[in-house]
């Protein structure tokens, strides 16, 4: 273990907060789409739907890997400690 991973689970909150943000910005959008009722091509519209729900899928993913990327490195940091001369 070295410095280098308690600066990486700091970048990976970081990246996890901005992840975050564009799922409820995609949910938002989401829920505009799926209550909108005038559309003038109701093709296009289920288009951006199932895009919006893709979207939210893909970031859901990169979101769990980055969980699962913190829960490793800070078992390593709790194990191994940090050293004392940094």
């Amino acid at each position: 273990m070295d410095i280098a991973d308690i600066n990486r689970i700091s970048q990976i909150d970081v990246q996890m907060s901005n992840l975050q943000n564009a799922i409820q910005g995609r949910r938002r959008t989401l829920n505009f789409l799926l209550l909108s009722v005038r559309t003038q091509d109701p093709a296009r519209k289920e288009a951006r739907i199932a895009a919006a729900r893709e979207d939210i899928s893909d970031l859901e993913r990169r979101l769990q890997a980055l969980r699962t990327e913190k829960e490793e490195l800070v078992v390593r940091v709790a194990t191994f400690g940090v050293p004392e001369n940094h």
